[in-house]
């Protein structure tokens, strides 16, 4: 009798369900993928951090194919050690006919001869599957170039880093970079950022002088751009709740002194909030149809990234529940302590996307994966869990011997 067999011929038992829980966690690793940078690839010379990787259990390779800024340490590079990234820059040589017009920023990198497909190729002859990881709507230069394409917020200023979700021009860009990475043969496109922003993420040096509670915080993300307001037509008044956000900020700023009238999402009118919440998770749900449909009998997936903190989810109206029914899973970030700090989190998360697939990813790097200790403990709950495929995070920022846990995690 098969293994196969033998889990068919258990589940008529009497309280099977745990055994097979076991049974099913037993399964072992699928996917182990590495989030990685072209410079990364590159600089390092193709080859030996490919066999490194390959060395130590990695099955697969997430290349940064669309990203923000940011600075950079790098301890094992060997051509610099602190690098400030070219911002809102893609990684792949894109086909030009695919694009309106918003055209993607083409890094230097790539004009240099080196981008996704040539790293596809020599990840194939180390026998690695490549994916692309893109950030959406997180985007300064793009979002500075065509401002007509940025968040508004509630007292009419530009926030150029969020691009907005609903804007149709931003659509088509996002169809065109995945569709574009589709046909250059990822196995799989990792969505970040594919929701509304917020306030609090995206600049360098932000700077407030006042108390914000996270109601605060959520009102001064949300966008009241001519997108919005014509997406929203017949489904929510967004005049009122424009209205109430700067008469409700504005006497935030003339006394911050004052105990606020709203610490949480929950707390602030549900007449004008509760709509919009539903609504602008709604933009989320039709995007990721729309992104669906441009990878369409392609063998490429879809993994939006989603945090298993729920009311961050809210503040940037992601809905993992029906996302997943769209794109058959969800990439979710463990970055907890350890195994026990990860079971509730995950097992919501389980519980949100019912029968579809969740993936985890983990810190590898130190401090913030705690050790290797707290990183095995991490990796067995959420193996007990069911948990197949795993992402973490990232080749060029740990030291190369921590790609030894993640060896020692898949044999175990």
């Amino acid at each position: 009798m098969n293994r196969r067999q033998f889990i068919a011929s258990v589940a008529a038992l009497p309280a099977a369900a745990p055994l097979l829980h076991r049974l099913a966690a037993a399964d072992p690793v699928r996917t182990m993928s590495m989030w990685t940078y072209l410079w990364d690839i590159v600089d390092e010379g193709y080859t030996t951090p490919l066999e490194l990787m390959k060395e130590n259990g990695l099955t697969h390779i997430s290349l940064a194919s669309a990203y923000h800024a940011g600075r950079f340490l790098l301890p094992h590079n060997p051509k610099k050690k602190v690098y400030f990234l070219e911002d809102g820059t893609v990684y792949f040589t894109p086909t030009a006919s695919l694009y309106g017009r918003i055209k993607p920023n083409v890094n230097s990198y790539v004009k240099e001869g080196h981008d996704f497909a040539r790293v596809r190729k020599e990840a194939d002859r180390h026998g690695l599957g490549l994916n692309a990881w893109v950030v959406c709507c997180h985007n300064t230069p793009l979002g500075t170039k065509y401002p007509d394409i940025a968040c508004v917020n509630a007292f009419g200023d530009p926030l150029p880093h969020n691009l907005c979700p609903s804007n149709d021009a931003v659509r088509r860009y996002l169809r065109s970079v995945v569709g574009d990475l589709a046909s250059q043969g990822a196995a799989r496109i990792e969505l970040e950022a594919m929701q509304f922003q917020g306030f609090s993420h995206g600049v360098h040096h932000e700077r407030e002088g006042i108390a914000l509670t996270g109601a605060h915080r959520y009102m001064l993300g949300l966008c009241f751009c001519p997108a919005c307001f014509k997406r929203s037509q017949g489904r929510v008044d967004l005049v009122p709740i424009q209205r109430f956000v700067r008469k409700t900020m504005e006497d935030v700023f003339a006394d911050a002194g004052i105990a606020p009238s709203y610490k949480t999402l929950e707390e602030l009118p549900q007449d004008l909030f509760g709509p919009l919440q539903e609504w602008r998770r709604s933009v989320i749900v039709s995007l990721a149809e729309e992104l669906h449909e441009s990878v369409k009998g392609r063998s490429t997936v879809l993994r939006p990234l989603a945090t298993f903190d729920a009311t961050a989810r809210e503040m940037v109206a992601m809905d993992a529940g029906r996302v997943a029914a769209i794109t058959g899973g969800v990439l979710m970030p463990g970055y907890v302590k350890d195994g026990p700090a990860l079971r509730d989190p995950l097992g919501t998360m389980q519980k949100l996307v019912g029968k579809e697939e969740v993936i985890v990813g983990f810190q590898v790097g130190l401090p913030e994966s705690g050790g290797k200790s707290e990183f095995l403990s991490r990796m067995a709950t959420a193996k007990q869990m069911g948990i197949r495929d795993f992402n973490f995070y990232n080749y060029g920022f740990i030291p190369q011997k921590n790609l030894e846990w993640i060896r020692e995690a898949g044999k175990s």
